[in-house]
């Protein structure tokens, strides 16, 4: 059982801070109940898109349903589609479960929510009209276009924590080469070493920055691309 007192105290609660990252800070952490037992890992972030209102981070999604889709390219769309089909007989199993982000009240080295395990966890409920459900990691890649210029690609999506609204807002884009949890954090703070290597690390990634929303014009999910008005400024890594 997980000391929670423990854990508050190496890792302060990130939704207290003005900002966290999707990729480095939310997928793939555990969820832990109010008893300190583990309940699933976050497989997927569920975006609300409202047309109009700000995309934001309503839930979490666990389960084949959001971990499948996760693996990259032509084999990831496979075995979804092949998972789908071998259970034809269970209704909704292309629908990942879910958490709600009103019942998580601390994300530090996991996800901790406020209320026991049993019966947490319930199939993704229909959007509500008007609203379009979309997937994190639908967004995590996308290449990132400036004047018609290529740019890089969404290495993690910046979120501003809005607790009294449940909501994750997205805040800004992390852009650069490479793919999706190629940084692991070393550009942002999270990583305290030798001088020597923090050098290295900041070389390696000197074409990361960042994109803040107000700035992006458009984003295509069919085609995987993000327009925007101006090119990623200085990344805060604070």
């Amino acid at each position: 059982m997980a000391e929670k007192g423990t854990d508050e105290r190496r890792h302060p609660n990130r939704l207290e801070r003005p900002w966290l990252d999707a990729a480095l800070h939310l997928q793939d952490r555990q969820v832990i109940d109010s008893d300190g037992m583990m309940v699933c890992n976050v497989d997927d972030l569920e975006i609300t898109d409202g047309g109009g209102r700000e995309l934001a981070v309503t839930g979490l999604l666990a389960g084949p349903a959001a971990l499948v889709p996760r693996l990259s390219g032509r084999v990831g769309g496979w075995l979804r589609e092949m998972w789908i089909r071998l259970g034809v007989q269970y209704a909704g199993r292309e629908l990942p479960m879910r958490i709600g982000l009103d019942l998580v009240d601390h994300v530090g080295s996991d996800v901790r929510v406020r209320v026991r395990r049993e019966g947490l966890l319930d199939r993704q409920p229909p959007a509500a009209p008007g609203v379009t459900l979309r997937r994190m990691d639908d967004l995590l890649g996308m290449s990132v276009v400036v004047g018609g210029r290529n740019v890089g690609h969404v290495l993690d999506v910046r979120l501003e924590p809005r607790p009294q609204e449940s909501r994750l807002v997205l805040h800004s884009l992390i852009v650069g080469r490479g793919r999706p949890g190629s940084l692991l954090g070393y550009d942002r703070g999270d990583f305290n070493g030798p001088w020597l290597v923090a050098r290295t690390v900041e070389w390696l990634h000197r074409h990361t920055g960042e994109l803040a929303m107000v700035a992006v014009t458009s984003i295509d999910w069919e085609h995987d691309r993000v327009e925007a008005d101006r090119p990623p400024g200085p990344l805060d890594g604070r």
